[in-house]
């Protein structure tokens, strides 16, 4: 992500203040009203990352001991560690086959009465299909929890991502959409959510020394959100280069058989964070190793599925086994015997591609060049 002399002028300024932290000043406050005004809520609550803006909303919602959480296996650790350590179970539903996001249909057989909520993630820029999981959320009286941490500007009929659940969740990591260097912020229409998530953020304090709850330190810095002011003005424009790059990518790999562009469905606007393509190993007869050998630049986007990672096939969390020996969850979860087919073929299928503003046409170009030359 570009630095420029603006970010590093707003930076000075903080700095020459002496007023670093948001207790003490007001470029985190003023940062949280622009980025509320730019998704279009109310609230948005400056904390210090993107898993810290997904923790925050859990416990918000108190979710916890005994409570089970539905989120797709094709994310960032981050998503469901949340989960965990708010004490709560979390629940893997399968993903769409064009969009890698969480499959609606999943979503409704992994329902059970502990379910409190669902966690969809906006994938790489490409929204999840909104509407359907909020028919399911009133349907079962869950809450929805947006994860949008690499979808800043993205929409979803016509709505910035962060709008449409009951709390939104982005982060600033330097590989987003934009950054704050660390940090991230929560986004929520809701008065008493947006209380909750200040107190949460500040150790649940409500003025010096009044603890009214359980939270953390997990405050956004003043120099954190002089640079998100300043990133923030750009990200229309940084959305526009990251879109028009992906169309580049697009249009190249529509004429090559056997690699598949990034799916964009007809509800969503999107503003890629990463080109994602997908190989069909028979026609190219290459596997995804190969593939990424022969494509330098290419990464992997999640190697596998979360369920089978050592996190949760051994369930390695807290001590005594904790959140799944909780008695108040009283149940048996084995990780071990979940098979979702569709994410377990997605992820040996698809790669990315960075498409960040700074990509030079020479590199693009050179992305085409390998992906045309792959089998030879």
């Amino acid at each position: 992500m570009e630095i420029t002399e603006e970010e590093i002028n707003e930076v000075i300024k903080v700095l020459k203040s002496k007023n670093l932290t948001l207790l003490a000043g007001n470029v985190v406050k003023n940062f949280e009203k622009e980025f509320a005004k730019y998704i279009g809520v109310k609230y948005a609550i400056g904390v210090n990352s993107g898993t810290a803006a997904l923790h925050i909303s859990i416990a918000a919602l108190d979710i916890g001991p005994g409570d089970e959480v539905i989120v797709p296996p094709f994310t960032f650790v981050g998503t469901a560690s949340s989960i965990l350590h708010n004490n709560a179970i979390p629940i893997f539903a399968d993903i769409d086959n064009k969009t890698y996001t969480i499959d609606p249909n999943s979503v409704k057989k992994k329902i059970t009465s502990k379910t409190k909520a669902i966690i969809p993630v906006h994938l790489a820029g490409i929204t999840a299909d909104l509407d359907p999981l909020k028919e399911i959320a009133e349907e079962n009286d869950l809450k929805i929890i947006e994860d949008a941490c690499q979808a800043h500007g993205a929409k979803y009929k016509g709505k910035k991502v962060g709008s449409l659940g009951d709390l939104g969740t982005f982060s600033f990591y330097p590989s987003k959409n934009m950054t704050t260097g660390e940090g991230g912020i929560i986004t929520t229409n809701n008065d008493e959510i947006a209380e909750q998530c200040r107190l949460l953020r500040h150790h649940g304090e409500s003025s010096w020394y009044i603890y009214n709850r359980l939270g953390w330190n997990y405050r956004m810095t003043e120099i954190q959100g002089a640079i998100g002011k300043v990133q923030l003005r750009k990200l229309d424009d940084y959305v526009k280069i990251r879109n028009k790059n992906a169309q580049i990518l697009t249009d190249a790999v529509n004429t090559i058989k056997g690699i598949y562009p990034p799916h964009v469905p007809t509800y969503c606007e999107p503003a890629f964070n990463y080109w994602i393509g997908r190989i069909n190993p028979e026609t190219i007869k290459l596997n995804k190793e190969q593939l990424m050998k022969k494509l330098p630049a290419s990464k992997v986007l999640y190697p596998k599925p979360l369920y089978e990672t050592k996190l949760f096939q051994k369930k390695i969390a807290y001590p005594k086994g904790c959140p799944w020996s909780c008695p108040f969850y009283g149940k048996e979860i084995d990780y071990n015997l979940i098979k979702l087919p569709v994410v377990e073929k997605v992820t040996k299928e698809i790669f990315a591609l960075d498409i960040h503003p700074q990509i030079s046409k020479e590199d693009l170009s050179q992305y085409v060049y390998f992906m045309k030359n792959l089998i030879n």
